[in-house]
């Protein structure tokens, strides 16, 4: 390689380190859940790192190598112009210009500086003087951040209790799902609309009052599997928490874990864990781009990209739409069978988390979103569009029924359901609370937020039981453990729900900063109170999930005859491709809903707030329509 050359690569690792390499460390610096929540090991980190500071400047040189000397020279000032305009976009992408404006302006600079780069030696001189930045980073990344956390741990031996259990353990948490999406008028699981979940109410032990003690999966996930309240700075890996239930069981059971965003079970121990080293790093530098993409763009010109808010990883899938919980439980359920070693099974997946894109029916369906949800996971003032959101929720809830329901007719086709201890539980809550945060707790939203559904069916059990005694998720592990006549040979925080209730307890939820709300349960369980009657104003109870088309107060109307109504000519754009529709539009005057009127019949009701509306109507309903007005007073009918 020619001195040139190698002065020019000198400058490109230099550049691309301040414009690229930089801004993705110091972010992920401080998120070592990005690396935690995908189970990255320290060699894995170390890679990523060193690749994103080696390999992009190491792109562009060969590109320089490659074209005739003479056409080096500008080829390799455009790379400069390129990427002192990507650094001074992310230093002005703040300023409240329109994004493309910013972008021009950027790009005009980047050129400047690589003019001013070519005819002055100083400027040259300077970027060779700042040739430590790029071991400076590095450095800072792999020693002295949250991802040291993993690169200086290293990988420990796995560690097993000597624990024999005496059943078959089933254990399935769900992802974001507020105990009360599943009830219904008489505060019972709803047997029409979720079926499945209220079969499995009717034959376990379901604890009506059970709370998480964190509001997230990073935290939640562990202190269900370790029996132990969360601590600040704790990463969801097996480094920080090797005492839980993988490890409880593994020494004598035969261990088939699916986790998701958490990695608390050793590979050693849990061969259905991770993936290969090309498909976790292929991830990695995919999601990190996203993540990059972020930090570059002006939001405006962000739009397009796929949120870093839903999960830790695989955001290209999520936000394409490519993503399927549902492929994840088909690759689960072959592996529940009848063995000769006692065996635990644990799956979490991501229903009926967001997106929300699935109907009961596990029909995939896109449409354009209601904007009901802003920066910061925190709901704009508009309750009808945040409602659509509920509306959507509870029919994705419809499908994570369907997949529990398979589950358990598998159990039984197997033989192993009647002889199996079976859990079904979640990680969070979600709130629907127009400007009020999504899932992070306040204390605006904690009653949303903090209860979880939780059954336990033990082995030969086959009457139900309803405990209203207030319960927490770091008493699961100490259940499992009990119910197996198994001893946990560390201290945990929970106690055992089968024993008699210790008196009267308080909720406590942990944020990801530390903080803690703790309010006296009974309080607590009135507030959900409150907001199941708010639940069942909107959507109602005891019908099917295909009344769920119809919200608010005028719902009654749904599939009946309909005539008269003020005509809504002001309707946006529709896309009738899929196999749900979105009508939605403005209406002037006074309104209270308005309904879509097909054939004669009401297909969709929604109310009518801030002038616009947001209705849902199955696809194979919208052939001629008509929406109409309902005014300010209740309609005769």
């Amino acid at each position: 390689m020619s001195p040139r050359l190698r002065v020019a690569g000198l400058h490109l690792v230099v550049l691309c380190s301040f414009a690229v390499a930089q801004p993705v460390f110091d972010l992920l610096g401080r998120n070592g859940e990005f690396f935690g929540a995908r189970g990255s090991t320290r060699w894995e980190v170390v890679l990523f790192a060193l690749s994103l500071v080696l390999v992009p400047p190491a792109a562009l040189l060969a590109v320089e190598a490659a074209v005739r000397r003479r056409a080096r020279g500008a080829v390799h000032a455009v790379f400069v112009a390129g990427l002192v305009g990507l650094l001074l976009l992310q230093g002005i992408r703040a300023a409240g210009a329109p994004g493309w404006a910013l972008a021009v302006a950027a790009g005009a600079l980047g050129a400047g500086a690589a003019a001013l780069y070519v005819r002055a030696p100083a400027a040259r001189l300077i970027v060779t003087a700042l040739t430590p930045a790029p071991v400076l980073f590095l450095g800072l990344f792999l020693l002295h951040s949250d991802a040291s956390r993993l690169t200086l741990s290293g990988t420990p031996s796995a560690y097993a209790a000597e624990a024999r259990p005496r059943a078959p353990v089933v254990m399935v948490v769900f992802d974001e799902l507020p105990v009360n999406s599943l009830l219904d008028a008489r505060g019972g699981v709803d047997p029409v609309r979720f079926p499945h979940f209220a079969a499995l109410q009717r034959g376990s032990n379901w604890f009506a009052n059970e709370s998480v003690v964190s509001e997230g999966t990073l935290q939640g996930v562990p202190a269900l599997l370790t029996g132990l309240y969360p601590h600040a700075g704790e990463l969801p890996v097996y480094h920080d928490h090797p005492r839980n239930l993988f490890t409880l069981l593994g020494s004598d059971a035969e261990l088939h874990v699916f986790e998701t965003g958490t990695h608390l079970c050793p590979r050693k121990l849990c061969h259905t864990s991770g993936g290969s080293l090309g498909s976790r790093l292929g991830s990695l530098y995919a999601d990190a781009s996203v993540v990059y993409l972020h930090e570059l763009l002006p939001d405006d010109l962000a739009r397009g990209i796929p949120s870093v808010s839903d999960d830790w990883q695989d955001f290209w899938q999520n936000g394409s739409g490519r993503a399927d919980p549902a492929r994840r439980f088909g690759r689960f359920l072959p592996t529940v069978r009848p063995a000769r070693r006692p065996v635990l099974w644990y799956l979490h997946f991501l229903l009926p988390h967001s997106p929300w894109r699935f109907l009961p029916s596990g029909r995939r369906y896109e449409i354009r979103p209601s904007p009901g949800w802003s920066a910061a996971e925190v709901w704009n003032g508009n309750q009808a569009a945040v409602d659509q959101y509920w509306q959507r929720h509870l029919l994705q809830l419809g499908f994570a029924d369907r997949l529990l329901g398979r589950l358990v007719a598998r159990l039984r086709a197997t033989g192993l359901y009647d002889r199996s201890l079976l859990v079904v539980t979640a990680d969070e809550g979600l709130s629907f609370r127009a400007g009020e945060k999504r899932r992070p707790a306040s204390a605006a939203n904690l009653q949303d937020i903090a209860y979880v559904p939780l059954f336990v069916k033990l082995p030969h059990q086959r009457q139900g039981r309803v405990v209203r005694a207030a319960t927490q998720s770091v008493d699961v592990l100490p259940t499992i453990a009990a119910a197996l006549r198994v001893r946990v040979p560390w201290r945990i925080d929970g106690q055992n729900l089968l024993a008699p209730a210790r008196g009267e307890r308080f909720v406590v939820v942990a944020k990801d900063q530390g903080k803690r709300f703790v309010v006296l349960s009974a309080k607590l369980e009135r507030l959900r109170d409150e907001a199941l009657r708010r639940q069942l104003t909107l959507f109602g109870s005891g019908r099917p999930l295909s009344t769920l088309f119809a919200v608010g107060p005028d719902r009654g109307l749904l599939g009946h005859p309909f005539e008269g109504g003020r005509p809504v000519t002001d309707l946006d754009p529709i896309d009738r491709s899929g196999a749900l529709v979105q009508v939605s539009g403005r209406v002037a005057g006074p309104a209270r809903s308005v309904v879509v009127v097909a054939r004669g019949r009401v297909v969709a009701v929604d109310p009518v707030v801030g002038g616009r509306f947001w209705a849902l109507v199955p696809s194979r309903e919208l052939r001629a329509f008509q929406v109409k007005v309902l005014g300010a007073r209740p309609p005769s009918s």
